[in-house]
């Protein structure tokens, strides 16, 4: 699942990614991400804090209680070591390449 705010920078990241054979379904806040979670057979979540105007820290943690322990990517545009746990396996800072989220993921 790919969590993307309205003021995404990095439109290019899905199709890349589908283009790789991953199966993304897109929700654009995290309350929408969570009413889906029961449903999916997910294996990860991004989420795109980047362009939602947050550090993403409240989705993650949210998803992470909610989820059984599924992994989390944090796509963010700030400065993370300064900030409090954020329940994210991975996080990713801004400018970076397709190939670098593919190789994270696995």
């Amino acid at each position: 699942m790919w969590i993307e705010g309205k003021r995404a920078v990095s439109p290019y990241f899905i199709p890349g990614l589908r283009k790789k054979g991953f199966d993304i379904e897109t929700v654009s806040t995290g309350g929408e991400a969570l009413s889906r979670l029961p449903d999916k057979g997910l294996n990860l979540v991004v989420v795109n804090a980047a362009s939602m105007r947050t550090s993403g820290t409240r989705i993650c943690h949210s998803i992470h209680n909610h989820s059984g322990g599924i992994p989390i990517v944090l796509i963010t545009d700030r400065d993370m070591s300064s900030m409090k746990e954020t329940d994210a396996e991975v996080i990713l800072k801004l400018p970076f390449t397709t190939r670098k989220l593919i190789n994270r993921i696995n």
